[in-house]
């Protein structure tokens, strides 16, 4: 007996490897499948922007990425004694102007130099409820508790988010470009808001895909719908999946992109991970040489087997990702 209705998912034409670079961009559900990605030691940049949400801003951010389009002074807004710029998250926010402006270009060009020889392009939009500033009459990122007062809010229309797609997509023609919609649920805007919102955005990225051929769609909102609806794949928010559940979307998502191989491969990086993990309890015994000893040739069979992949770093923590969504 089957007790949930499972997501059918196509199988693609394409697989994805370690070889293969990705840019990822998008909700903060982008940087929970990015930290999967990470301790699996695939090769990807993660939000040079910090957490965005809304798709237009996205299509801006990555243009910015594209034409390798840094910031400059004039850009950024000094409110409650910070500078900011309103195309990013408030992690890029600080004190000293300088400083804010050297952590955005530096990011824009690590991202600029991995997009040039990505192989896929990650886009996770949550909502198409957006915000226009009225003094710069542009769609913004990020509001940083700036009054209402100075925003539009408003949805998004199908038309606007395809068209902002279409301004893109002639330089990422030599890309596979997967889109998913975050599974969570902006509940700000009230349940049916929500649901408007989130099916603009799926609407938006099917006629995208029906339009490009290197588009693609990973139905991550569908399968916390459909196979986790029940509330024990919550956390205590009730609106952001819990850690039970992004394992499961990744278990979905490794079966329908990767190959048997690349999976066998995870298995073995998540055992070293495992092991480097581990610590012993008496230092400087035999037992703890001993357990190095067999951490040291653990690697080197992995190394030998797999000389293109590093897993020398494979403990280190990618500390701009969170934990939860």
């Amino acid at each position: 007996m089957e007790f949930s209705t499972k997501v059918d998912i196509p199988s693609p034409a394409f697989r994805i490897t370690h070889a293969d670079k990705m840019l990822m961009m998008g909700s903060c559900f982008t940087e929970n499948i990015g930290a999967y990605l990470l301790q699996n030691k695939f090769k990807i940049n993660i939000n040079p922007f910090g957490i965005i949400y809304n798709p237009v801003s996205l299509f801006y951010n990555l243009k910015r990425v594209i034409d390798r389009q840094f910031y400059t002074e004039g850009e950024l807004l000094y409110r409650n004694e910070l500078y900011l710029s309103l195309d990013h998250h408030g992690r890029f926010s600080g004190h000293d102007k300088q400083q804010v402006l050297e952590n955005i270009n530096k990011e824009i060009e690590a991202a600029y130099n991995h997009f040039k020889d990505s192989h896929f392009i990650f886009i996770t939009p949550g909502t198409s409820f957006v915000y226009r500033h009225m003094e710069q009459d542009r769609i913004v990122a990020n509001c940083h508790k700036i009054p209402n007062t100075a925003f539009e809010k408003r949805l998004l229309r199908i038309e606007e988010i395809v068209s902002a797609f279409d301004k893109i997509q002639p330089q990422l023609k030599d890309k596979k470009v997967l889109f998913t919609v975050s599974p969570v649920r902006h509940w700000r805007d009230g349940a049916i808001e929500n649901q408007r919102s989130k099916s603009i955005l799926i609407e938006s990225i099917h006629q995208i895909i029906s339009k490009y051929s290197n588009c693609f769609y990973f139905p991550a909102y569908e399968i916390v719908m459909d196979e986790l609806r029940d509330y024990r794949f919550y956390g205590e928010d009730m609106l952001h999946p819990n850690a039970t559940a992004i394992k499961y979307i990744w278990e979905r998502f490794s079966e329908t992109y990767f190959s048997g191989e690349t999976i066998n491969i995870n298995k073995e990086i998540e055992k070293i991970n495992l092991l480097l993990q581990h610590r012993i309890k008496n230092e400087n015994t035999r037992e703890e040489k001993a357990f190095q000893e067999h951490i040291k040739k653990t690697i080197d069979v992995f190394r030998k087997d797999h000389p293109e992949i590093d897993v020398a770093s494979t403990s280190s923590s990618f500390s701009r990702i969170g934990n939860s969504m």
